[in-house]
């Protein structure tokens, strides 16, 4: 009676060693990209007239693939034409379906055809948790005189935008007549670097004995399995379930510096 009561304190130790670090297993790419390389091609781009949002994008990759393509900050999706769109800066970009392998961004412009236009002069980024981002857009065209706005805030007549934090911005412009121009998309990055910064917190934390260090799945000891699960581990370590219970907990600077990275894209810099 007393081996089988252990033999079940045993079971029940291993479960809450293993169990405690426990992760949701988010599938990461199963190809090699520099193998199954390709290139996005921008086929046609249709301007659009002041104050409509009638301009369009179409897409196409190189090679025999299936992909997906995504518009600025948007979720994928497997239809190469964006429709109904205003004029200002779009970044683009596609993902493989069976690899998720990446391409290059690219950036497209949709101009008004009767009017106003406008583009990025500067841009300063923000350290980590700072506000010192700057964003200065240059105007062309148009009947003075110009409005500025940002992410739907107040209206201001400079062109300059200061106290920037990290996170993505969209600048709208609109003239005397009513002519709007729009850059979306803007990104005020933080520097934080995966290679100088984020590796060696995972390495120390997670990628680790009985838990991420290859006997529990994703393994952490791989770079790439890290970047792809970027976002559940900005959740994990933001509400203090990663490191599991019985783990030093992570500092509030490396918190920040793991929201910071993926913020800025979860990028392999």
């Amino acid at each position: 009676m007393h081996m089988k009561f252990s033999r079940i304190l045993l079971i029940i130790s291993l479960f809450i060693f293993f169990g405690g670090c426990e992760y949701e297993r988010i599938a990461g790419p199963n190809g090699d990209c520099d193998a199954s390389s390709f290139e996005l091609i921008i086929e046609s781009v249709k301007n659009t007239a002041c104050n409509e949002a009638a301009g369009e994008i179409e897409l196409s990759v190189t090679g025999d693939i299936e992909v997906e393509y995504k518009l600025n900050d948007g979720d994928f999706t497997e239809d190469p034409v964006f429709t109904s769109l205003s004029a200002g800066n779009y970044s683009v970009q596609a993902r493989s379906i069976s690899s998720n392998c990446v391409s290059e961004q690219i950036e497209v412009t949709i101009d008004n055809i009767d009017g106003l236009q406008i583009s990025v002069a500067e841009k300063d980024n923000s350290n980590c948790g700072d506000n010192t981002g700057k964003i200065i857009v240059e105007q062309q065209g148009g009947v003075e005189p110009i409005e500025y706005i940002i992410n739907e805030n107040e209206i201001q007549g400079s062109p300059e935008f200061t106290g920037l934090s990290n996170g993505n911005y969209t600048i709208v412009a609109r003239d005397a007549n009513g002519c709007e121009a729009e850059i979306s998309g803007i990104e005020i990055l933080s520097g934080i670097s995966f290679n100088n910064d984020i590796k060696a917190i995972i390495s120390a934390n997670c990628a680790i004995s009985g838990c991420h260090n290859g006997t529990q799945s994703p393994n952490f000891t791989i770079d790439n399995n890290i970047i792809q699960n970027a976002s559940r581990i900005k959740t994990r370590t933001g509400n203090g379930s990663m490191p599991p219970a019985g783990r030093p907990d992570l500092s509030n600077d490396e918190i920040q510096a793991i929201a910071c990275w993926v913020d800025d894209g979860a990028l392999n810099n």
